[in-house]
């Protein structure tokens, strides 16, 4: 196996897919607080979103943001 393959994800699933934009939208609301790491992992590993920082919120240095395949994703973009 080459090192390149070590970071490959493999395609979602189509349950992950309908998470994904069930938490995309989640996210769109501001409501992230009380997502699963291993949802927030997914939609990391597929580069949906980024962790922000720094940002100006109330309580919080960092925030999740969406990425420009993030919003193609959602076919905002």
């Amino acid at each position: 196996m080459h090192t390149r393959d070590w970071y490959d994800v493999p395609p979602m699933t189509v349950e992950q897919r309908e998470d994904a934009f069930a938490d995309l939208a989640v996210i769109a609301r501001g409501e992230e607080l009380d997502m699963p790491w291993r949802r927030l992992r997914i939609l990391l590993d597929h580069k949906l979103v980024e962790i922000n920082y720094p940002v100006l919120t109330q309580g919080s240095h960092t925030a999740v943001g969406f990425t420009e395949e993030g919003l193609r994703f959602l076919e905002l973009h």
